[in-house]
């Protein structure tokens, strides 16, 4: 190894120099973000470079386990800053080797300076890729024009269209990578620039080559598949890189970078695009707020039990089993225990029969199983999850006297004051409420609860537990209902209210499905179960008070019965509107004196929006829940919003504050299962802000 000097540390690019070759580190912790001051360090270190006689080439590369990751869309601009498309084509414009060495994660940005470089080294488990996609944008510093003429246009729309990573081994079969470096890629590098450097060869620049430009046919017919699916989505995303991946092929550089540009700004504005970073930023924050990990030792935790074999319960069983723990599953009698146990090994038969996992396997994970009746041999595990929303305190008694000292007990409470039933159990340190959502197979967030009394040590188990689960944890004060519950709430007394002044109820559901409402409000009533769901007891004759009850008087209990606000002819196929429903719908509106109107799916969305906004705002003021992003989580994570919606309280925000109060102020005079705005929306409007304002 030559002789290395360092010459200076430039805030978080450090420089040094090796037998000529200045070696440019990016170290600016925790993912080497390109910021305006980075970008800056290292557009100055390449003019100085360029003057420097005895530098003969330069290498870029990252601190610890990261290369480079772009700057977020929302970056404040810095007016003594390049922009990163003017910084990449400075690096690539230079006249002296650059060589890029990477290690750990190269994403986004990070890509797209590594692209500006006339080689790449890497390590085999780098990952590389351009994840803008997910978030609604293109790249925004040429890599939609370099990318294609290094690697392709057929392999760069997968890579961009999909978003995900790659490793460096599979980058150099593409030709993203030139040298793999299974011990030191930095060491490589400066190799290879040496190399460069003595040979006197014209740098090999991205924009320019030619190479990778004879795939034809392949291309075009790639270019019409991607343009069939772009077509299906809601977003603009994909259709403009697909756009900006033709020009790379067909256009000159500066043309293309150009379509780039004005394609990203576009997209930067979009609703679409702000709400898909509102949520990235949201689930950064969350996983950041980490108020016990590692402060607290947990308990030893290999055994569970789980109380209850259907439903939720069930889905937590397999969670739990695919998790590696030990799982007791306990049913107050035999027939709901067959039943629920069958149903569990139903789903992993189901699992053999689509290839996922062997037959030997699924023996394994059952032998992990133990099924009970009655709670006799709950002294042997480490935590007892109830999630049921309605445990009465008896059972919670006899759950206490099964335990053994130092187990913990999570309930699922959402009826009963869950603070005052654990005070009366005789462990009250080791009593706390998670709360799972439905489909929590495809749902992560639970609801944590850490009551007056309970322990440093139950809440590290019980955290623990969810992380192994693989969950998002959302911390939340107790209260008589959950998060989630009282958002859906909202939502279906928002839909019922548009249903009795005219709306249908296919067309409800479409214009929320269409938000991004994967099931709508009445189709999601009729799958969970009406009688399960069983609304506002008594509120029927009242404005506002819909027709479950109605429904399940009639026998109409939703899927189960084939039958509830949709007829259901074949299992697993959507259900169609009942003229039935429509008489009932008729008869109640005639009941109460209501005149029915046209009704926009607009006005479906505002209202639905403005419903479940209200319900976040009396608890953020409650003090339930500590950001308004907290609630969007809910929203995507445990209820199964889109994404793109943003969540529940950024879509009030994009709405107008001033619009959702007035809808809210108006619903409320309609029905008196949703109340009158908050204060907190008086706060904001006067102030200027929005509930983005609160996230900080």
């Amino acid at each position: 190894m030559g002789k290395e000097e360092t010459l200076v540390s430039a805030g978080k690019v450090r420089r040094d120099t090796r037998d000529g070759v200045l070696i440019l580190t990016i170290d600016n912790p925790p993912l080497a973000t390109l910021t305006g001051d980075v970008r800056a360090s290292l557009l100055d270190a390449f003019d100085s470079a360029a003057a420097d006689e005895s530098i003969d080439a330069i290498v870029i590369t990252g601190a610890a386990d990261v290369f480079a990751a772009g700057a977020s869309a929302g970056e404040a601009v810095d007016a003594g800053a390049p922009d990163l498309a003017a910084l990449c084509d400075r690096i690539e414009a230079s006249d002296k080797p650059v060589v890029a060495a990477i290690r750990g994660s190269c994403l986004g940005g990070g890509l797209e300076l590594a692209l500006a470089a006339h080689l790449r080294v890497a390590h085999p488990q780098a990952r590389l890729g351009s994840p803008e996609i997910t978030v609604g944008l293109v790249p925004r510093a040429g890599g939609t024009q370099r990318l294609p003429k290094v690697i392709g246009g057929v392999a760069s729309l997968k890579l961009l269209l999909s978003g995900r990573a790659i490793a460096g081994e599979s980058g150099q079969k593409l030709g993203l990578i030139d040298i793999l470096a299974p011990d030191d890629p930095t060491e490589m590098a400066v190799t290879a620039a040496r190399r460069l450097a003595t040979s006197q060869a014209a740098p090999r620049r991205s924009s320019e080559r030619r190479d990778r430009l004879g795939e034809g046919t392949a291309f075009l017919e790639a270019v019409a598949s991607h343009r069939q699916a772009a077509a299906k989505s809601p977003l603009d995303a994909p259709a403009r890189m697909i756009e900006c991946v033709e020009a790379a092929l067909l256009l000159p550089y500066d043309i293309g970078r150009g379509l780039e540009a004005s394609a990203y700004e576009d997209l930067a504005q979009s609703e679409h695009s702000r709400s898909l970073r509102h949520i990235f930023a949201a689930e950064r924050q969350l996983q950041a707020a980490t108020r016990w990990e590692g402060r607290v030792e947990s308990r030893p935790l290999k055994s569970i039990a789980v109380i209850g074999a259907r439903g939720e319960a069930a889905e937590l069983v397999v969670l739990a089993l695919d998790a590696g723990f030990e799982v007791t599953v306990a049913e107050d009698s035999d027939e709901a225990l067959e039943g629920g146990v069958a149903r569990i090994i139903e789903h992993f038969d189901a699992r053999v029969a689509a290839g996922k996992i062997t037959e030997d396997a699924v023996d394994q994970v059952l032998d992990r199983m133990n099924a009970v009746s009655g709670f006799g041999t709950l002294g042997e595990v480490d935590m007892v999850v109830d999630p049921s929303p309605a445990t009465r305190s008896e059972r919670i008694g006899e759950l206490d006297a099964a335990m053994r000292a130092g187990a913990v007990l999570a309930l699922g409470l959402a009826d009963a004051d869950l603070a005052e039933i654990a005070g009366k159990s005789g462990r009250a340190t080791d009593v706390l409420g998670l709360r799972f959502p439905t489909g929590m197979r495809r749902n992560r967030l639970v609801e944590f609860s850490a009551l007056p009394d309970t322990g440093p040590k139950a809440i590290a188990t019980a955290r623990a537990f969810c992380r192994k689960l693989d969950r998002l944890i959302l911390d939340v004060e107790p209260s008589p209902e959950g998060v989630a519950t009282r958002l859906i709430e909202a939502l279906h007394a928002a839909a019922d209210l548009c249903l009795e002044d005219g709306a249908r109820v296919a067309q409800i559901d479409a214009a929320l499905r269409d938000w991004g409402i994967l099931h709508g409000s009445f189709r999601l009533r009729d799958l969970v179960g009406l009688a399960r769901h069983s609304g506002p007891k008594g509120q029927e004759a009242k404005r506002g008070g819909g027709l479950d009850e109605t429904l399940v008087a009639a026998g109409r209990l939703g899927m189960s019965t084939g039958r509830g606000y949709y007829v259901y002819r074949q299992r697993g196929k959507p259900g169609t509107e009942d003229p039935e429903v429509a008489a009932m719908l008729e008869t109640d509106r005639t009941a109460k004196g209501i005149r029915p109107r046209e009704i926009s799916d607009g006005e479906v969305r505002k209202r639905c929006v403005s419903a479940m906004a209200g319900v976040g705002a009396e608890m953020l003021a409650d003090g339930v829940i500590r950001r308004p992003a907290d609630l969007d989580m809910v929203a995507v994570h445990a209820l199964g919003f889109a994404r793109r919606t943003g969540g529940v309280m950024f879509a009030a925000d994009l709405l107008g504050l001033d619009t959702v109060r007035q809808l809210l102020q108006s619903m409320s005079q309609d029905s008196a299962r949703i109340a009158p705005p908050s204060p907190v929306f008086h706060d904001l409007i006067r102030s200027g802000q929005t509930f983005e304002s609160l996230n900080a």
